[in-house]
C-alpha cells in the first residue's frame, strides 16, 4: 500500500510563510520522536538497497533567523518506489531535531518514484517544536531527477532564493550522494481545520 496525497493534494495549495504547500485531504500520522533524538537523523539504514544520500538542512523562521530545537520527522520511499506502509506509516522514516543554529541532516538513500507515476522522487518532512506548530514543509526534490516538470521548478524557484526545495546534488568518490536544503518555517499550521485535533498543530 502507498501513501498517495488526497484529491485536496492534487488540486489545493495553502500558503505557508508566503510559500506554497500542497494540502492533503488526510494528514499522514506524524509520530513522536524518540527521546534520544539528535540533530543527525536515520532514515534508511546502512543495509538499505539503494545509492546512499546524506541530506543536510537548515530550518528557518518567517524572518530568516534559525529555527532552533525543532523536531523534523522524514519519511520516503525505497528505491523502488513503495512506501511499505504499516499503520499508514512508511517503512523508511526517521527523526531529528535542529540545533541552535536551525541545521539537521538526515542519512538515508535516494527514493525511487512512484512506479508507474510521473512524479519526481522525493522526501517528505513534518515539522514542530521550538515554538513553531505542526507543518508540512516542501518536499526534498533533486535537480537531476528527469521527471522533474516545468512546474516544479517554477514552484522551487518562487520559494525565494536560498529557500528552493529542489536540492542540486553531488556524488563523492565513494558513491554516496549529497543535497542541500533550506526550508522557511511558519508561525501557522497548514493542516486542514478538521485535523487540527493534534495539539503539536498549536504552538
Amino acid at each position: 500500500m502507498r501513501y498517495r496525497r488526497g484529491i485536496l493534494g492534487a488540486t489545493c495549495a495553502v500558503l505557508l510563510a508566503g510559500t506554497a504547500v500542497r494540502a492533503a485531504a488526510q494528514p499522514p500520522p506524524t509520530p513522536e520522536p524518540p527521546a534520544n533524538v539528535t540533530s543527525t537523523g536515520m532514515i534508511a539504514p546502512a543495509n538499505e538497497p539503494g545509492d546512499r544520500l546524506i541530506v543536510t538542512g537548515q530550518l528557518t523562521g518567517p524572518d530568516g533567523s534559525p529555527a532552533a530545537n525543532v523536531i523534523v520527522y522524514a519519511y520516503q520511499t525505497d528505491a523502488t518506489g513503495d512506501y511499505h506502509n504499516r499503520d499508514r506509516l512508511a517503512r523508511l522514516h526517521g527523526w531529528a531535531k535542529t540545533g541552535r543554529d536551525g541545521r539537521f541532516e538526515f542519512r538515508t538513500i535516494r527514493p525511487g518514484a512512484y512506479p508507474g507515476r510521473t512524479i519526481a522522487a522525493h522526501i517528505h518532512l513534518h515539522a514542530w517544536g521550538g515554538g513553531y506548530p505542526l507543518q508540512w514543509t516542501q518536499d526534498v526534490k533533486f535537480s537531476d531527477d528527469p521527471l522533474l516538470t516545468a512546474k516544479d521548478r517554477d514552484e522551487s524557484k518562487s520559494l525565494g532564493e536560498g529557500f528552493q526545495n529542489i536540492c542540486a546534488v553531488t556524488r563523492e568518490a565513494s558513491g554516496a550522494w549529497h543535497c542541500a536544503i533550506r526550508l522557511r518555517l511558519s508561525r501557522e499550521t497548514n493542516y486542514p481545520a478538521q485535523y487540527r485535533d493534534d495539539p503539536r498543530t498549536r504552538p
